[in-house]
C-alpha cells in the first residue's frame, strides 16, 4: 500500500502542509492546515487524509471541510469536541465498568485527534463519515499505531461516537439534534465497503486444548475446563465465590448466579447449570475459602508456583538465595485477587506457545530480551510469527463456542441456547452452535 503523505512544516513559515497526488490525474497539490505543530493544523491534516482516501485518492476540494456558513446549532462558546469527550469519559470512568469504559479510549483517542478543536454543535454527518473513513485505512504513524479495523467493529465504533453526542445532548451540551444527524448515518454493508471483514469466531481445536492443558496452572486449567462444560463466558466464571453456589444436590445439579454478567445492566438474570463433571473441578477449590472470596486467584496461583519450584530445587540450601531473601517489599506489579478477562486470555495464549513452540528463527533465545528479540526479528518473520501464533493458539471465546457445538450437537438448539444463557436461539444458531456438518454428508451419502 503507498505510503501516506506526510505532515510537514513549510521551509521559512510557521504554517504547516500536506502534499497530495491525484490517483488519476497525478496532479500534485499542497494543502495548507495551519500553525505548525498546531492541535487545529493536526486535526485538519487527518480529515483530509480521511477525505483523500475516501475518494479513492482523487484530490478533494481544498474548502471541503470548512463550514460554508454558520448553522443555526453553531454558537459562540459552546462545547467542543475535546469538551464532550473529556466530560463523557469521566462519566465513563464514575458509572461504567472498568472493561465497558476503556473500550471507548480508542474511539475517543480518534476522535479528538480528527477533530478535538471543532465546535460539537459542527461534528455532522459528513465528519462523521470522515472519522469512519480513517478507522477503514488506519494509520500506522499514529502515537500509538493504528490498524485499519474491522467492518463489525467500526460499525460498533461509530454507535460508541453517537452514544457519546446522545449523553452530550442528554446533558445540554449540544442541541437533541446533532445526534439526531448523527444517527442518520447508516452502518457500513457487507461488500459495499473498503473495510475489511473480521474472520469468524470458530470452535477452539480440541488438540491445542489439551496440548496446552499441561502448561497451565491449575487455576486456568479449571477456568477452560469450566468453560467447556458449562459453556458460559469467561467474564462470568472468573469472579466466581463460594456464596454465590446454590450446590443444592437433589437434582445433582448446582447452579451459579455470577454477580456480574453481559445482560446484568437491562435486568436480566443469569444461571449457569454446574453438573457432576463441572463440580468436580471447583470441588478442590471449595475447602478453607472465604464466602466472598474468588475462587481462582492469581495470587493464589503465585504461591503454589514458588512452593512448587522451592520443592523441586537442586542447589543446596546451603548455597544460592534462601527462601524469601530476594523478595521485594513493595514490588511494581503483585498478582491480583481475582483474574481479569485479558489476564486470563494471556494466560492461555503463554501455555499454547509453551505447548507449541514456533520455529528456532522465530522464538525468543534465553540471553535475549524482549527489546533485543523483536529488534532482531525482521517484518517478515513478525507477519510470519503472527501468522503461526494464530494457527497455534485459542482464545478464552472460543471455548464457549466449542461448549456450544458440542451441547447443540448431543441435545438440540433448544438445550444449547439455555446452556448459554441466550433470550433467543437465533442467536445461538447464527452465532455460536456450529451446525453438524456429518449429519448433512451422512444424509447426501444416503439420498444423493
Amino acid at each position: 500500500m503507498p505510503k501516506t503523505p506526510n505532515y510537514r512544516q513549510r521551509k521559512g513559515y510557521d504554517q504547516a502542509l500536506v502534499t497530495l497526488t491525484d490517483s488519476v490525474t497525478k496532479k500534485r497539490r499542497d494543502y495548507w492546515l495551519g500553525v505548525f505543530n498546531s492541535p487545529e493544523s493536526r486535526e485538519r491534516y487527518h480529515r483530509v487524509i480521511a477525505e483523500w482516501e475516501a475518494n479513492a485518492r482523487r484530490l478533494p476540494d481544498p474548502d471541503f471541510d470548512r463550514p460554508a456558513k454558520a448553522t443555526a446549532s453553531s454558537h459562540a462558546g459552546g462545547p467542543s469536541v475535546d469538551d464532550v469527550a473529556l466530560r463523557f469519559w469521566r462519566c465513563a470512568q464514575a458509572n461504567y465498568r472498568p472493561r465497558e469504559a476503556r473500550s471507548f479510549r480508542p474511539v475517543l483517542r480518534l476522535l479528538r485527534q480528527m477533530d478535538g478543536t471543532t465546535p460539537a454543535c459542527d461534528f455532522g454527518p459528513n465528519r462523521l463519515r470522515l472519522v469512519r473513513e480513517a478507522m477503514v485505512t488506519g494509520d500506522e504513524s499514529a502515537d500509538p499505531p493504528r490498524s485499519p479495523w474491522s467492518r463489525s467493529h467500526i460499525n460498533q465504533q461509530v454507535q460508541k461516537i453517537r452514544r457519546i453526542f446522545k449523553w452530550a445532548a442528554s446533558h445540554e451540551m449540544i442541541p437533541a439534534s446533532v445526534h439526531q444527524a448523527l444517527a442518520t448515518v447508516e452502518p457500513l454493508k457487507r461488500g459495499r465497503s473498503a473495510a475489511r471483514e473480521s474472520a469468524k469466531v470458530t470452535p477452539a481445536p480440541m488438540e491445542l486444548v489439551e496440548a496446552a492443558r499441561p502448561f497451565m496452572n491449575r487455576q486456568v486449567r479449571a477456568i477452560v475446563d469450566l468453560q467447556l462444560f458449562t459453556g458460559a463466558r469467561p467474564g462470568e466464571l472468573i469472579g466466581m465465590r463460594v456464596i454465590d453456589l446454590d450446590m443444592d444436590t437433589s437434582e445433582n445439579v448446582w447452579t451459579y448466579q455470577p454477580t456480574w454478567h453481559k445482560n446484568a445492566h437491562h435486568g436480566a438474570d443469569r444461571t449457569i447449570y454446574i453438573g457432576p463433571k463441572a463440580q468436580a473441578v471447583i470441588r478442590p477449590f471449595l475447602s478453607d475459602r472465604a464466602l466472598d472470596a474468588p475462587l481462582f486467584s492469581p495470587a493464589e496461583a503465585e504461591l503454589e508456583h514458588r512452593a512448587e519450584r522451592y520443592a523441586n530445587r537442586k542447589t543446596p540450601l546451603s548455597c544460592g538465595n534462601r527462601r524469601g531473601t530476594n523478595q521485594q517489599e513493595t514490588p511494581k506489579i503483585k498478582p491480583g485477587r481475582q483474574y481479569k478477562v485479558d489476564s486470563y486470555r494471556q494466560a492461555i495464549e503463554r501455555a499454547c506457545d509453551r505447548a507449541t513452540p514456533p520455529p528456532p528463527p522465530l522464538v525468543k533465545r534465553e540471553d535475549e530480551t524482549i527489546a533485543q528479540w523483536e529488534a532482531r526479528l525482521t517484518d517478515d518473520q513478525k507477519a510470519e510469527l503472527k501468522k503461526w501464533r494464530k494457527a497455534h493458539r485459542f482464545h478464552p471465546y472460543q471455548l464457549r463456542h466449542t461448549a456450544a457445538t458440542l451441547i447443540r450437537r448431543e441435545f438440540g438448539l433448544e438445550a444449547a441456547q439455555l446452556a448459554l444463557g441466550h433470550a433467543s436461539a437465533t442467536i445461538t444458531d447464527a452465532v455460536y452452535a456450529e451446525r453438524d456438518a456429518g449429519k448433512v454428508i451422512d444424509v447426501m451419502r444416503r439420498v444423493g
